[in-house]
């Protein structure tokens, strides 16, 4: 090779190395990180030179918190809702989660709960529900069935010697009453508490009264009894209870657990179902044996969507009832 040719190799060589060398560290480049021990704050711009663009700084920002829960913290909480908190409930009444205007928490096993309970979209023949609706609603004194008016909604007030947890309690049996009744609505958020001070002339709700009360008052009420009152015993045939079209009386001695048991039992006996079944035995209304279950099987909220859902009336027979249902009678 001529020594001309190696000359001018070498001063192209010269010439492109520190080209490139500014070509990699331009602007342009971000082949390789650059730290910069000192950060700097963004600069917000002028309202001349961002035209109508808003500015947002930190503070400007929304947070909306999700978290997935277990069961057994979501009772927790359930137990410490705040005023802007809500439990969210699926069609079957159970609940799945909390929601407030910046927070949601689900039950992290909504999959397992589906297979437990078997809430897979499970359906029963409409015979099925229809039968199963007359057993539960014609039985013991009832002839005719008597529903509960839908004028207005229906308020729990309960006085005497209640507490929180049944408070809590009515609050949720009104918020699973509303998910199977079409025309009866139910106050889900307030009870009426202790001496009810109301307008007569202007009474807002339709009011189903509990009361709790020591034994010696309820032999009273049992002496001064209505008809359509029914007097509640328990297996050794002992007074306990007194139900009647809008009010249920329990004695205070009971547990929490019988309390629960039967102020879901005289709320269904008010709305029409007086009767038994002795086939269903998974539902709330099979008691043969000394079988107490105490809440309520699927096929039971099927039949009471049929009973509250528009078609039954006040003041029909079992065999008008069977009728409409299209049953043999």
């Amino acid at each position: 090779m001529k020594w001309y040719t190696i000359f001018s190799l070498a001063c192209l060589v010269a010439i492109l190395l520190p080209a490139g060398c500014v070509f990699a560290s331009g602007p342009e480049s971000d082949q390789s990180p650059v730290h910069n021990e000192q950060t700097t704050a963004p600069v917000s711009k002028s309202p001349s030179e961002s035209g109508s663009e808003i500015q947002r700084t930190d503070d400007d920002r929304y947070f909306y918190n999700i978290r997935i829960v277990s069961p057994k913290d979501l009772e927790s909480m359930k137990n410490e809702l705040n005023s802007d908190e809500s439990l969210i409930r699926n069609e079957n009444g159970d609940i799945i989660g909390i929601v407030s205007p910046r927070k949601l928490y689900i039950r992290g096993d909504l999959v397992d709960l589906q297979k437990e309970t078997g809430k897979t979209g499970k359906t029963f023949d409409k015979t099925d529900v229809a039968e199963h609706l007359v057993d539960i609603v014609f039985g013991n004194d009832n002839a005719k069935l008597n529903l509960f008016k839908s004028n207005k909604d229906y308020q729990f007030w309960l006085d005497a010697y209640y507490t929180t947890d049944d408070t809590k309690y009515l609050l949720e049996l009104a918020k699973l009453l509303n998910t199977l009744s079409d025309t009866t609505e139910f106050e889900d958020e307030e009870l009426a508490l202790g001496f009810l001070k109301t307008n007569y002339a202007d009474v807002p709700y339709n009011f189903y009264n509990i009361k709790i009360i020591p034994q010696k008052m309820l032999d009273e009420f049992k002496d001064n009894r209505k008809s359509d009152e029914r007097l509640i015993k328990d297996s050794e045939g002992k007074l306990i209870g007194i139900v009647g079209n809008d009010h249920l009386y329990l004695v205070d001695s009971m547990s929490f657990d019988d309390r629960k048991y039967y102020m879901l039992y005289g709320t269904l006996y008010s709305m029409g179902m007086h009767g038994t079944t002795y086939s269903e035995k998974d539902s709330f209304f099979y008691q043969v044996g000394g079988v107490r279950n105490t809440e309520l099987s699927d096929l039971d909220k099927e039949a009471i969507k049929l009973l509250y859902g528009g078609r039954l009336k006040t003041g029909i027979d079992m065999e008008e009832m069977k009728k409409t249902l299209g049953l043999k009678t």
